[in-house]
């Protein structure tokens, strides 16, 4: 392991085996989403373990640790971004950074979940418009593109400016569907991934600063997190009844940030540059983590079950400790064996995440205001349709790649 980062702010080398777990990560979720998701492509017929496991069914398939995996690689990059800034006395400036980050993602978030509810006539524009111009100016606000020669320098504050004046015009104008059929206005029917990723994130970014790069402190808030999960079930945090209707703190405030703080951790165990351990003894110390977890999550298993709509507590630490491994090996693969070359696919959708992951929204919404429904009726059933998603997955990465050539990258 060579490639540790260094204390500077201003001198981050890529960690490449990051890069491709993320990359590998997105690329998963294009393509179960694809796969599954009914307001993307939706393909019929499929086998069950390229599906969510039920609600209610005690077990997981791999698509159940998708979502822990992007949880844990935001977790993973947090001492990476942050600690060079504690390291150089910036840590208000740091936090600042952590709130108006966090404040983005959950904003994106709520207006994803909405477009889940659209009322088909209530809307002076049609549903698949308002929702490419909803990502078009979530592009346009939080871009990041260089300058030319000779541009004006306030040509990108006036791009983000358009943005947030669509953002809230397209705010105003949205009506969705209640469970009678009648318009409403923008709701919470469930959180969205954004939003549970930006809180996370708060939490686990805000206690990296407080704690000062701890691993104690940050292991023991894994501790913590993984305690208001099991309270929260059991009666303990009575306390936070009058919030049951906007949100499940086991998994909310519980679970989910779990997995994050515990990518915190293992980043810190591999990466921490001020630690004298060698090579061998972090990776002893990351498989030990992630071992500790599953049995953990074993032991929890009887009285919650294993459960991603649940959010149990053996779900999620479970999934946090195959992310351990998963990225031990991967790291181990990359950065000792020198074997990386063949990760280049990804790697572009592993440093732009959200751009690839807003790319095939678009897509669809911009079939659905050109009218073209072929898709809808067409490979869409069985494994025509897995190849299907397949391709299409590839596709976002190709084209996530071609804008980061051309500087064209989202900076929440």
């Amino acid at each position: 392991m060579t490639d540790r980062p260094s204390p500077t702010p201003h001198n981050l080398p890529r960690i490449e085996s990051l890069d491709i777990f993320r990359g590998l990560t997105m690329f998963l979720m294009l393509f179960v989403n694809d796969l599954n998701d009914p307001d993307l492509g939706h393909v019929a017929d499929v086998p069950g373990w390229l599906r969510h496991m039920p609600a209610g069914v005690d077990g997981m398939t791999f698509v159940d640790v998708i979502l822990p995996a992007f949880l844990f690689g935001a977790g993973l990059s947090i001492p990476l971004a942050l600690g060079p800034r504690l390291v150089a006395g910036a840590r208000g400036k740091a936090f600042r950074h952590v709130c108006l980050r966090s404040l983005g993602l959950v904003i994106i978030g709520l207006g994803m979940v909405n477009t889940y509810r659209f009322h088909p006539t209530a809307m002076p524009v049609s549903p698949g418009l308002w929702e490419f111009l909803f990502f078009s100016a979530v592009i346009m606000v939080w871009h990041s593109a260089p300058r030319r020669s000779g541009a004006p320098a306030g040509r990108t504050m006036a791009w983000r400016l358009a943005g947030a004046i669509l953002l809230v015009g397209l705010a105003i104008i949205y009506r969705g569907s209640d469970a009678g059929g009648d318009p409403t206005w923008m709701r919470t029917s469930w959180w969205g991934i954004l939003t549970i990723i930006g809180i996370a994130y708060f939490i686990g970014a805000s206690a990296f600063l407080l704690f000062n790069k701890s691993l104690a402190g940050m292991i023991g808030l894994l501790g913590l997190l993984t305690a208001v999960n099991i309270g929260d079930r059991t009666g303990a945090l009575a306390v936070l009844d009058p919030l049951r209707g906007y949100f499940s703190a086991a998994g909310l405030l519980g679970g989910l940030p779990s997995i994050l703080v515990t990518g915190v951790i293992a980043s810190l165990i591999l990466f921490d540059p001020t630690s004298d351990a060698s090579d061998g003894r972090r990776f002893s110390r990351l498989f030990g983590l992630g071992l500790a977890l599953a049995l953990a999550g074993l032991l929890l298993r009887p009285p919650f079950g294993i459960s991603k709509p649940a959010d149990t507590p053996a779900w999620c630490l479970l999934s946090a400790a195959i992310c351990c491994g998963l990225f031990a090996f991967l790291h181990w693969l990359v950065h000792v064996k020198r074997i990386g070359a063949w990760g280049s696919f990804v790697r572009a959708a592993g440093r732009q995440p959200l751009m690839a992951y807003f790319l095939p929204h678009m897509v669809y919404s911009l079939l659905a205001v050109l009218g073209v429904t072929w898709l809808e009726h067409h490979l869409n059933s069985g494994w025509p349709g897995i190849l299907r998603s397949m391709i299409l997955a590839l596709g976002i990465l190709w084209v996530t790649a071609v804008l980061a050539r051309f500087k064209l990258n989202l900076r929440l």
